[in-house]
């Protein structure tokens, strides 16, 4: 369900990608929610179906990313429909090894899925923004700032994000382009749902915080909401966490 209020996005085109499920499609729905026109982007053809978003508002891209012909679709599409004040970078990639056994291409493709389509978009972005005010919002991850054994490559792909989100503010800041990243803890989404379905697990994974419950897409997208609005017009260069308090979290020392 959308927590976004009517009308905050009128008249503005917003690129997310990553659109098809998840996070991303939260995020599309809350932007739309305020009257964003969506161009959404994902290679699961799921992407195509606007669900709960006005067809209106909701303009698909169905392909991948890491392929130039994609990304000239998406622009296409993108450019006709008005100018581009909007970009959500919420896709990525993830390969799930130890440091001994990934691979070069798990590593360069995560990298390259995560990172640099962040980065490229980004870049096209700007150019179309022409000094008009814009808002970028990446999709990171907790994982950017600790290491856990399996996620390596995911890890430092995220942490990447977060060094080109400050670069990025730094270096657009003067063309009235902000640049923000979000950092969520543990979502429960449809590709995780083997893990918080187990009721034990859940249990644990919701301990985990301050807050003591699971992060929901909704949760993402508000916090992504805000950092693309005009409410947070004085904000740029920073990482938000949505996380239920996890990164303030010490580990529990053993009681004497």
């Amino acid at each position: 369900m959308s927590r976004e209020q009517p009308g905050r996005f009128d008249g503005r085109v917003a690129v997310v990608t990553g659109a098809a499920a998840g996070i991303g499609r939260a995020c599309a729905a809350t932007l739309a929610a305020g009257a964003a026109h969506i161009i959404a982007v994902d290679r699961d053809e799921r992407v195509n179906d606007p669900m709960t978003v006005p067809e209106r508002l909701w303009s698909a891209v169905h392909g991948d990313l890491t392929l130039p012909a994609t990304v000239e679709q998406l622009w296409h599409v993108a450019d006709k429909a008005g100018r581009c004040a909007i970009l959500i970078n919420s896709v990525f990639a993830e390969e799930r090894a130890t440091l001994s056994n990934g691979t070069e291409a798990g590593w360069m493709h995560t990298f390259r899925v995560s990172t640099l389509t962040a980065v490229l978009l980004s870049q096209a972005f700007v150019d179309r923004a022409d000094g008009d005010s814009a808002a970028i919002v990446n999709v990171a991850s907790v994982h950017a700032f600790g290491a856990r054994n399996g996620f390596a490559a995911y890890a430092s792909a995220k942490a990447a994000l977060l060094a080109f989100t400050r670069a990025a503010a730094l270096e657009w800041g003067p063309r009235h382009v902000r640049v923000n990243a979000v950092a969520p803890g543990f979502v429960a989404v449809e590709r995780n749902a083997h893990v918080w379905k187990d009721p034990h697990v859940r249990e644990q994974l919701a301990r985990a915080n301050p807050l003591g419950r699971l992060g929901a897409p909704a949760d993402v997208a508000s916090a992504v909401a805000f950092l693309a609005s005009d409410e947070a017009s004085f904000i740029t260069g920073a990482v938000l966490p949505v996380d239920g308090g996890l990164l303030a979290k010490l580990p529990e020392e053993p009681s004497p």
